[in-house]
C-alpha cells in the first residue's frame, strides 16, 4: 500500500504518520539543504519518504547527486550522535570517516541502477564520540524518477555487529570449550544456590551481557536490570519447585556496561534445576540462544524481500521457503532453474523431494528433520544431487534453518547454490593428481613435492629405481638417507635456506644410494604458490653422472694446457717482474706495442730467410739434418708470432674482427663449457635480459674473455659457490673510473661470484698486467688486464663491484650495434692463388733494411720489378721518378714519415695508386679507415704477401 502524494493544500501531508523523524523533517529549514523546500520535491522522493518513515526496519535514503540523507526513526539510533545533524545534509558530511568506502557503493547504485546487497558488510563509523568497525546486512536499491533516471538510493540495513563479534568470540574459544559444552549451541551458565551465584559462564554468555565480570557474584548484583524484568523471580520459582522453565523468543532488556545504553535482545533459553542426592536444588543450569538477529532479520525480510530476490539472482543464489503448516514448498526462479523444472508458484514437499537423486534422499530427509526438530534446531546444511531431465545430475549446496513458534517449527527458509562446476573441478583436480603420480613414477628420474616447511609430500618410484630407497622412506626421512654422513649437517642447512627464500633453483648434487654408489643428479625445483602464498616446491632430478665424468676429464685437459702455457711464459718472468712495478696501464700498453713491433721485425727477417733458404735448398743438394733445422727455426718463429699476438691484445693494439653479436646466444652457448670447466662445486645461473640490444664485438674474443672471467671466479670460490652470468641494456653517464666507458648506450655482460671478494688495495691494482694474488705458478696476472684491453679496444669499458667476503662482479660494457652495421669479412687468403704478377713494378718502402730486403726479394722472385726506398721522402722521390710503378708495399711505423702519411701524400701524385700496408701492430687511430684486405701483418709468409699484392693489383686493374 502506498502513501498518497502531498496535496496542494498541505505539502506536508505525507509526513503525518512519520513519527519523530516526520516531525523533524516537517520542522527542518530545507532552504539550507541541497534538496530545497519540500513543496519542490519530486513525487518519487515524497512517495519513498512516506513509505520509509513509518517502517520499523532501519532505512536511510540518500537522494540526488549529493546523496542528501533522509532516514526513519528505526535508523536514527544506528548513527548515534550523528543524529539529527546528518538529516538533510550531503552524506559526505555526515559519514565523512567512511566516505571513501560508502561513497563508491552509493554512486555505483545511482549510476547503474543495480541493487547492491551484502551480509555482515564491515564499515568504520564514528558514533557516540569514538570510532569503531561495525557490521551490517545491507541492501542498496535505486529509486527511479518518473523520467526513468535514478533519483536516489534506498538503503535497508540491519546492524549485525554484535552477531559478528559474538561469532568471532565463539570461534576463538570453541576449541577450549568444546569438551565442556559440546551439547550447548548457545550461551551457558551455572548458577550456584543459594543466591543464584554465577559459578561458570561461557563466552557466549559473557558476550551477551557485555563481558561483565560475573564469576563468583550473584546474578542480581551483576545484572540488576534482570530483576526488574522478573527473571530473578523465575529463578526463585525454579529453585522452589524443582521444575524447569523455558522461554522462546523472550524479549530481554540488557544494559551495555560500556555505554550505559539499553539493548533489547530476543532469547530462547531454559532454566534447568540441578538437584543433589537428597533432592535439594544446588544449582540452576542456564542454556539458551540469542535469537535477536533472527528476529530482526525476519522483520527486515518482510520489507526487503524484492531487493533480496534481485540480489540473490545476481549472485546465482536460489532462495526457498517451506511452510510446514501447509506442506507447500516455494522457491525463487533461480532455485527452480537449478532443479531443471519450470518455476511454479507453489510445489508440495513431496514433489520437491522427488527431484532429489534417490541415493541422496535419506541424507536430505535426515538433515531437514534435524533442522525442524524443536529439541535440536540444527542448521540445515547439506549437499545433494538433483536429477536433470537432460544430461548428468546437478550438485546443489543448500543451507537453511527452521523458524519456530514456541515448541513448534512453522517454517524453514534458506538458500541454494549450484556447485556442479565446483564438484567437477575437484574431481578433475583429483584425476590430474593421479595422472601426475603415474607419469612421475614412470620416469627414470626423481620427482617430489614438498610443503612450505620442507616435508616431502610425494616421492616418485625413481628413488627406488636409481638409489634403492623406497619412496615411503623418503617421505618419512627426507633426503637424509641419500646424503653422506659427513656432509649431512651442511646439506640440511642448505636445504633449509630454500624455504626462507622461495624461488626457482637448479644445480648439480651428489647423492648416495643404498649400495653406497654415488651419482651426480641435476636438479630443478620450482616454488608453488596459492593466492600468492608459498606452499612448497615441486622438483625433478636426472642422472648426469656421465656428464660429470666427462667434465672432470676436460678439466684435467684444461689443467694440462694451462701448465703448458705456464711453462711457455716462464721465460717472460723477468719482464713480468719489471712490468709488475708499473701503475699506469697505458704506459704498459705502449711498452708492449714497441716490443711487439721490434720482435715482429726480427721474426719477419727470420721467416723470410728461412723460406728463401728452404726454396734454395730444394733446388740443390742439402742434407736432411739441415732441412730439419730450418723447420725448427720456422716453428720457433711461428711460436714467437703467437706470443706477439697475445702481447698486442694486452696493449689494445690488436685489430679486432668486430661483428654484430647476440650476447644472450653467446652466453647460452658457453654455459655447458663453463659447467664442465669449473667443476662440480660451482653452480651456474644465468639472468638474461629479454630483447637484448645487439653488440658490436669480436665474437671469438668475447668468448675467451667470458671463459677467463669464469675461471677467475672459480679460483675465488675454493669451497664452491654460485657463478652468475647476466646480460643487460644500459645507458651510462659520466665514468667514475678510468676503466669505465664514456657515456652512451652499451650492452653489458656481468660475471658474478659468491667468493672471497677483493680488498680496496687489491681492487686498485686489479687491472695491472702481471699483478696477481695467487700463489707462484698459479696465475700470470694477465687475465683482468686482457679483459680491460679488449673492452677498451672494442669501444667499451669494464667495472668491478666487490667487497671482502661478499663476492665480486666484473661487468664488461660493449658498444651497442647500430642499425645497418655489418661485420668485417676476413680476407680470402687463398683467392687468386694462381694469378701472376710477373712484370709488375712494385715500390717497397721500409726503414728496416733487413725487412725491406726480404720483402723485395719475395717480389723479385715472383717476377716483379722492385724499387726500394728506406724513408717516406725517398719513396715519394722514387714515385715521381718512376711513373710506371703499379703498387706500393709500405711499412706503417717509421720515423719522420709513417706509411700512412706517405700514402696520403702519394695520393696527391697518383690518386689511383694501390698501397699495401705492412705492420707489426695495428695502429687503430692511423689505419682505422683502411680495409682489412689492404693490410698484411708481420711476420708474414711469402704466400700471404703475394696473395695480398695480387688481390690489390687486380682490384686496381678493375678500377
Amino acid at each position: 500500500m502506498t502513501q498518497p502524494p502531498a496535496s496542494a493544500d498541505d505539502p506536508l501531508a505525507f509526513l503525518r504518520h512519520g513519527g519523530e523523524m516526520g516531525r523533524l523533517i516537517a520542522a527542518y529549514d530545507w532552504t539550507t539543504s541541497p534538496l530545497g523546500p519540500i513543496d519542490g520535491w519530486p513525487a518519487a522522493l515524497r512517495h519513498t519518504v512516506a513509505l520509509m518513515l513509518p517502517t520499523r526496519a532501519e532505512i536511510v535514503l540518500f537522494w540526488g547527486p549529493d546523496h542528501v540523507a533522509l532516514y526513519n526513526d528505526a535508523y536514527a539510533p544506528t548513527i548515534g550522535d550523528k543524529h539529527p545533524r546528518a538529516m538533510g545534509r550531503p552524506a559526505r558530511e555526515g559519514w565523512a570517516e567512511l566516505w571513501d568506502d560508502l561513497g563508491p557503493l552509493l554512486e555505483g547504485v545511482r549510476t547503474t541502477g543495480r541493487t547492491f546487497a551484502a551480509r555482515d558488510r564491515p564499515f568504520y563509523i564514528e558514533r557516540a564520540g569514538s570510532g569503531e568497525e561495525v557490521y551490517f546486512d545491507i541492501s542498496y536499491s535505486a529509486v527511479p524518477l518518473a523520467s526513468g533516471e535514478i533519483g536516489g538510493v534506498l538503503c535497508i540495513v540491519s546492524e549485525t555487529t554484535q552477531r559478528v563479534r559474538a561469532a568471532r568470540a565463539v570461534a576463538e574459544d570453541s576449541q577450549r570449550l568444546h569438551r565442556m559444552f559440546d551439547q550447548a549451541p548457545g550461551f551457558v551458565a551455572v548458577l550456584r544456590q543459594p543466591g543464584h551465584v554465577v559459578e561458570m559462564a561461557n563466552a557466549a554468555f559473557r558476550t551477551l551481557i557485555g563481558d561483565r565480570d560475573v564469576t563468583g557474584r550473584a546474578i542480581a548484583e551483576v545484572m540488576p536490570e534482570l530483576e526488574a524484568q522478573g527473571f530473578v523471580e523465575r529463578l526463585d520459582q525454579v529453585v522452589a519447585t524443582g521444575s524447569p522453565y523455558s522461554g522462546v523468543d523472550v524479549p530481554v532488556r540488557l544494559i551495555d556496561p560500556a555505554t550505559g545504553r539499553e539493548d533489547e535482545r530476543r532469547l530462547d533459553f531454559i532454566y534447568q534445576p540441578i538437584a543433589d542426592a537428597t533432592g535439594a536444588i544446588t544449582a540452576v543450569f542456564v542454556q539458551g540462544n540469542d535469537q535477536t538477529e533472527r528476529h530482526r532479520a525476519e522483520t527486515a525480510l518482510a520489507i526487503s524481500r524484492d531487493s533480496l530476490e534481485l540480489a540473490t539472482e545476481v549472485g546465482g543464489i536460489g532462495t526457498w521457503d517451506c511452510d510446514l503448516t501447509t506442506g507447500v514448498f516455494a522457491g525463487s526462479a533461480r532455485l527452480w532453474e537449478m532443479y531443471d523444472v519450470p518455476p511454479p508458484s507453489r510445489r508440495t514437499i513431496g514433489a520437491f523431494l522427488r527431484r532429489v537423486h534417490p541415493d541422496d534422499r535419506a541424507a536430505v530427509t535426515a538433515a531437514f528433520q534435524a533442522a525442524i526438530d524443536p529439541a535440536r534446531r540444527a542448521i540445515y546444511d547439506v549437499e545433494y544431487r538433483v536429477d536433470a531431465d537432460l544430461g548428468a545430475p546437478r550438485w546443489i549446496a543448500v543451507k537453511g534453518r527452521g523458524i519456530f513458534e514456541g515448541e513448534r517449527c512453522v517454517r524453514a527458509i534458506g538458500t541454494a547454490i549450484d556447485i556442479t562446476v565446483r564438484r567437477r573441478e575437484a574431481e578433475a583436480m583429483r584425476e590430474s593428481e593421479r595422472r601426475f603420480r603415474t607419469l612421475a613414477d614412470g620416469l627414470p628420474a626423481l620427482v617430489w613435492t614438498t610443503d612450505a616447511h620442507g616435508a616431502i609430500l610425494f616421492a616418485s618410484q625413481g628413488f627406488q629405481l636409481l638409489f634403492g630407497i623406497p619412496p615411503a622412506r623418503v617421505m618419512a626421512e627426507g633426503f637424509t638417507p641419500l646424503i653422506r654422513a659427513d656432509v649431512r649437517d651442511s646439506a640440511r642447512a642448505f636445504y633449509a635456506s630454500w624455504f626462507t627464500d622461495p624461488r626457482a633453483r637448479s644445480g648439480d648434487y651428489k647423492l648416495t644410494g643404498i649400495d653406497g654408489r654415488e651419482r651426480w643428479m641435476f636438479s630443478v625445483v620450482q616454488p608453488r604458490f596459492e593466492q600468492d602464498v608459498f606452499v612448497g616446491y615441486v622438483g625433478c632430478a636426472i642422472d648426469v653422472t656421465e656428464r660429470h665424468l666427462a667434465g672432470a676429464a676436460l678439466e684435467a685437459r684444461v689443467a694440462e694446457r694451462t701448465a703448458e702455457l705456464t711453462r711457455q711464459i716462464a721465460e717472460r718472468e723477468r719482464m713480468e717482474e719489471t712490468l709488475h712495478q708499473m701503475q699506469r696501464l697505458e704506459a704498459v700498453g705502449q711498452l708492449t706495442s714497441g716490443v711487439a713491433h721490434d720482435f715482429n721485425n726480427l721474426l719477419t727477417v727470420v721467416l723470410g730467410n728461412v723460406e728463401m733458404l728452404t726454396r734454395a735448398a730444394a733446388a740443390g743438394p742439402l742434407d736432411a739434418r739441415s732441412l730439419e733445422r730450418l723447420a725448427h727455426v720456422r716453428t720457433a718463429a711461428e711460436r714467437g708470432a703467437t706470443l706477439t699476438a697475445q702481447l698486442l691484445a694486452f696493449s689494445r693494439r690488436q685489430r679486432l674482427q668486430a661483428k654484430v653479436v647476440d650476447l644472450n646466444e653467446t652466453i647460452g652457448g658457453l654455459v655447458p663449457l663453463m659447467a664442465s670447466t669449473l667443476g662440480r662445486s660451482i653452480a651456474i645461473e644465468t639472468r638474461l635480459t629479454r630483447q637484448l640490444w645487439p653488440a658490436m664485438v669480436d665474437p671469438t674474443q668475447i668468448e675467451l674473455i667470458l671463459l677467463n672471467l669464469a675461471i677467475n671466479a672459480r679460483d675465488a670460490m675454493p669451497g664452491g659457490g654460485t657463478l652468475t652470468v647476466a646480460s643487460g641494456n644500459v645507458t651510462l653517464g659520466t665514468p667514475r673510473r678510468v676503466e669505465e666507458p664514456c657515456s652512451g648506450d652499451y650492452v653489458s655482460v656481468a660475471v658474478s661470484d659468491t667468493g672471497t671478494g677483493m680488498s680496496e688495495a687489491v681492487l686498485a691494482r686489479a687491472f695491472e698486467p702481471f699483478f696477481t694474488t695467487k700463489e707462484v705458478g698459479k696465475g700470470s696476472g694477465l687475465g683482468l688486464a686482457q679483459v680491460y684491453g679488449f673492452a677498451k679496444q672494442s669501444g667499451g669499458g669494464v667495472r668491478i663491484d666487490t667487497a671482502e667476503g661478499q663476492g665480486t662482479t666484473v661487468t664488461v660494457y660493449l658498444p651497442r650495434a647500430q642499425a645497418g652495421v655489418r661485420a668485417v669479412d676476413a680476407v680470402d687468403r687463398g683467392a687468386h692463388e694462381g694469378a701472376s704478377i710477373a712484370g709488375r713494378a712494385i715500390l717497397v718502402l721500409d726503414d728496416e733494411d733487413a725487412v725491406r730486403d726480404i720483402t723485395a726479394g719475395i717480389l723479385r722472385e715472383a717476377g716483379c720489378r722492385v724499387v726500394e726506398a728506406a724513408s717516406g721522402q725517398a719513396a715519394l722521390e722514387a714515385l715521381a721518378a718512376e711513373p710506371g710503378i703499379d703498387a706500393v708495399v709500405a711499412d706503417v711505423a717509421m720515423p719522420q714519415m709513417s706509411g700512412v702519411e706517405f700514402a696520403q701524400r702519394a695520393a696527391a701524385l697518383r690518386p689511383a695508386l694501390p698501397v699495401l700496408f705492412v705492420t707489426g701492430y695495428a695502429d687503430l687511430a692511423a689505419i682505422a679507415h683502411v680495409p682489412e684486405e689492404e693490410i698484411v701483418r708481420k711476420p708474414f709468409t711469402r704466400a700471404d704477401l703475394l696473395a695480398r699484392v695480387r688481390r690489390m693489383l687486380e682490384g686496381g686493374d678493375a678500377g
